[in-house]
């Protein structure tokens, strides 16, 4: 009987030794969100320029931006929208979306 209740706790010792906490696999998760959403927002942000800045101010105060200022402004805009819909956007996008669901989930 001993030899078999010691079986018994060695292996549910053995089975519970290779798991995390629940406490560390979130943190795992955030982590790597961490890092992907960084690569993301760095790779796939548009970033407005100070002269975009300057436009929607003035846009904001009731001037208009001159046909060069507006020109360039979609011009950016059209950009930062082809980078965010590359393969390389996607797939980080998918990927924080990912682990955004198993963090959920581990909760």
């Amino acid at each position: 009987m001993r030899k078999v209740v010691a079986a018994v706790v060695t292996f549910a010792v053995l089975a519970f030794a290779g798991c995390k906490s629940k406490q560390q696999k979130q943190a795992d998760l955030s982590a790597e969100y961490q890092t992907a959403n960084a690569q993301y927002q760095k790779d796939c942000s548009a970033t407005p320029s100070d002269q975009d800045a300057n436009a929607i101010v003035g846009a904001a105060l009731g001037n208009k931006p001159s046909p060069q200022q507006q020109a360039s402004i979609d011009q950016r805009q059209r950009e930062a929208e082809a980078r965010k819909n590359s393969p390389h956007c996607k797939e980080l996008d998918a990927k924080r979306s990912d682990l955004t669901k198993q963090m959920l989930t581990n909760q």
